[in-house]
């Protein structure tokens, strides 16, 4: 019966010990985002064309940013791991070029380092284009 008693003991603090949270390392702060604007063109087809551009709400490292318009074609924009400050204007295509511009939602997958402790992001957002 002694050792009935020590065992329903030891599983009670077992159980006790088990709900309580170890100390940690302190959460990551939220990842940055982007607030995308666009600006419709005419290509030099004559063609409508579209170009984007991103700000973000904190100081980033920007590596790419990974495209896919409507239809599924993805394109990616090499940052070349340029620093961008909060609220700074980011063109998210080549100076003097565009995008073809097709209506629907477009893709935006941002991947860079937040400034200045480094720590790495992988930021999807979305907008929409109207017709």
């Amino acid at each position: 019966m002694k050792l009935y008693k020590i065992g329903i003991l030891m599983f009670t603090v077992l159980l006790a010990g088990c709900g309580k949270k170890s100390p940690s390392e302190p959460e990551a702060p939220p990842p940055p985002s982007f607030s995308i604007s666009t600006v419709n063109v005419t290509l030099a087809d004559g063609s409508d064309g579209i170009q984007f551009f991103a700000k973000p709400d904190k100081d980033v490292r920007l590596v790419r940013v990974d495209i896919t318009d409507p239809l599924g074609n993805k394109m990616s924009f090499n940052a070349g791991g340029e620093i961008y400050v909060k609220d700074q204007v980011i063109q998210l295509q080549a100076q003097g070029t565009a995008y073809v511009r097709v209506s629907g939602t477009w893709t935006f997958e941002f991947v860079g380092n937040v400034e200045p402790n480094g720590d790495n992001f992988t930021v999807k957002q979305t907008v929409n284009v109207g017709a």
